[in-house]
């Protein structure tokens, strides 16, 4: 059974940390709160590849999301705020925003894995992440981009999700909530097949006037603002060279086709942040 700590180690702990810092190139993290319309904010230059990733495991939960470029010498990079690692194959672990992951009781861990060569895990030797949401709000839509085509190098991602969000509006908002106008797109990559595009803010995306030319998006469980991936993706795990015929099995105890996301929903939780 393991014991608390005492004041005395925990102080000690302190100053190794402290002087950890002292001695590498890490990122420095905000100490108060930062406002949207601050990021992304640069928050280390000249960090190699090694001090990131350690990091990323000292503060990977603090709630903000870490945006890594690498600079031409492709050893340092300037550090953003905005883990698997990232499928170019620098070596640098990245954090999606959300990821689904299959249950290792049906699919196994690769290192325990019948396929060769064995799949690829995240940080912890778990099985990879199968779909992948990325949330944009101070990131441009490029960089955006960007990271979800990156994301889909990676065989085992099936599905990336990707969202945009512009800043709101100035002057004017919905009569009825107080809430900004919000130009809003997502669009949903899929191995195999050609991206989809959704415009799902409370303003169209070229209207001058949201209150005379409303937009389309204004209720929850619209079809045509529903994002559906088949519950399969979750559970690919095929050998390789990979069948033609290959299917995923779905376990039994899965019954729903589809995971839906409902992007009326999106924008209204998108909207009251911001409120």
């Amino acid at each position: 059974m393991s014991r608390a700590r005492t004041s005395n180690e925990i102080w000690w702990a302190r100053i190794v940390d402290r002087v950890d810092e002292l001695l590498h190139n890490y990122p420095k993290l905000p100490k108060k709160p930062l406002p949207e319309n601050s990021l992304p904010l640069k928050i280390g230059s000249k960090i190699t590849t090694k001090n990131y990733n350690t990091f990323l495991n000292n503060h990977g939960s603090s709630g903000y999301k870490f945006q890594f470029e690498l600079n031409s010498d492709n050893k340092t990079g300037n550090v953003y705020i905005i883990v698997h690692y990232n499928p170019d194959g620098s070596g640098v672990q990245i954090a999606p925003d959300v990821a689904v992951y299959p249950n290792i009781t049906f699919v196994p861990k690769p290192a325990l894995s019948t396929v060769i060569p064995p799949p690829p895990s995240d940080k912890a030797g778990n099985p990879h992440a199968r779909i992948i949401c990325e949330v944009g709000v101070g990131q441009s839509v490029g960089y955006l981009k960007q990271k979800c085509e990156s994301w889909m190098r990676e065989q085992y991602v099936r599905a990336v999700v990707s969202i945009k969000i512009l800043k709101p509006r100035s002057g004017i908002r919905e009569p009825a909530t107080g809430y900004f106008y919000r130009t809003m797109t997502a669009k949903l990559y899929r191995q195999g097949i050609a991206t989809q595009r959704w415009d799902f803010g409370n303003v169209k995306k070229n209207s001058t006037d949201p209150i005379r030319d409303p937009a389309p998006c204004n209720a929850p469980n619209l079809a045509h603002f529903q994002i559906n991936i088949p519950v399969g993706e979750v559970f690919w795990n095929p050998r390789f060279p990979v069948p033609p015929d290959y299917a995923p099995t779905v376990p039994p105890v899965v019954t729903v086709p589809n995971f839906t996301i409902d992007l009326y929903r999106i924008q209204r939780e998108a909207l009251i942040a911001e409120s």
